[in-house]
């Protein structure tokens, strides 16, 4: 099997997808730190009224690549928090209140997206669900419209359904690893394998760079340690949403990953020092 332990040597996207991409990732080695925001349409609201313009501020300030939000609350973020740092535009959603919560549907497209400044848009797909058929259907239409317009998609996918494990084998995973590239995905989201040699067969199973999604709550140093152990498989690099904007301090979980998905010595001084002062005050809001 072929790996890349110095980074992706991979055919990329061209023309505008290849710009774009380099605003969300590293454009020789496809390597990034995304966070996905996108949960507050899932299980209602994050934080007070302002919760999401400072996290974006403190995960541009903290070194991470890309944030994942819902088309209006992005429109509720100052374009300057962007200055730094990508827009992923999730068109996918379900809530915690409907009667099957890996129904997604699409409630957004990528022309919108793009007119509020979107550097990509993702979807999510869960595979082996009662609606599945029709997720792909629409992974696919969106899919289209991404090259069509020269946008970058990122795929998030699961293997969720009444007849699947709760966590997926490997094999599980480079299945929907595949089903993404063929799709048409220029980056795939997946959960972990559960060790670096099993999640190393992923992604060699795939010219689609992986990013690794954070899995349930842990403690600061936890999600950091998990971080090392995830990149040394080969992964472009991590996914993690509630592992950090629910931290006990999350610009040093932020800088602590985007230094290892990035491969700087050691962490930031000022993730040494703990997290700045808005994180103070977001916290204390």
């Amino acid at each position: 099997m072929n790996t890349f332990p110095d980074g992706y040597r991979r055919p990329h996207p061209t023309g505008g997808k290849a710009i774009r991409l380099s605003r969300i990732a590293d454009p020789v080695t496809m390597r990034s730190q995304i966070v996905p925001m996108d949960h507050s349409v899932t299980v209602g609201p994050l934080g007070p009224t302002h919760h999401t313009e400072r996290m974006v501020r403190l995960l541009a300030d903290s070194g991470c690549d890309a944030v994942v939000l819902h088309r209006g609350r992005a429109q509720q973020v100052s374009s300057t928090a962007f200055a730094t740092m990508g827009l992923i535009v999730h068109l996918s959603a379900s809530t915690s209140l409907g009667p099957d919560q890996d129904a997604k549907v699409l409630v957004g497209d990528v022309d919108a997206a793009l007119r509020i400044g979107a550097d990509a848009v993702s979807v999510h797909v869960n595979v082996g669900s009662a609606t599945e058929t029709r997720q792909l259907q629409d992974f696919a239409a969106v899919s289209r419209e991404c090259d069509a317009l020269g946008v970058p998609l990122l795929a998030m996918m699961y293997a969720r359904g009444p007849a699947l494990p709760a966590k997926p084998a490997g094999t599980t995973l480079a299945h929907l690893a595949a089903i993404a590239t063929d799709l048409g995905a220029d980056m795939v989201k997946l959960d972990y394998a559960g060790s670096a040699e099993v999640m190393r067969a992923v992604v060699d199973s795939t010219p689609a760079p992986i990013y690794v999604a954070g899995g349930p709550g842990r403690t600061d140093d936890e999600a950091i340690e998990f971080g090392a152990e995830v990149l040394t498989s080969g992964v472009a690099g991590l996914s993690f949403g509630r592992n950090i904007f629910d931290a006990a301090d999350p610009f040093r979980v932020a800088s602590s990953l985007a230094d290892l998905v990035h491969r700087r010595a050691g962490t930031t001084a000022m993730a040494r020092a703990g997290a700045p002062a808005d994180v103070a005050a977001l916290e204390s809001a």
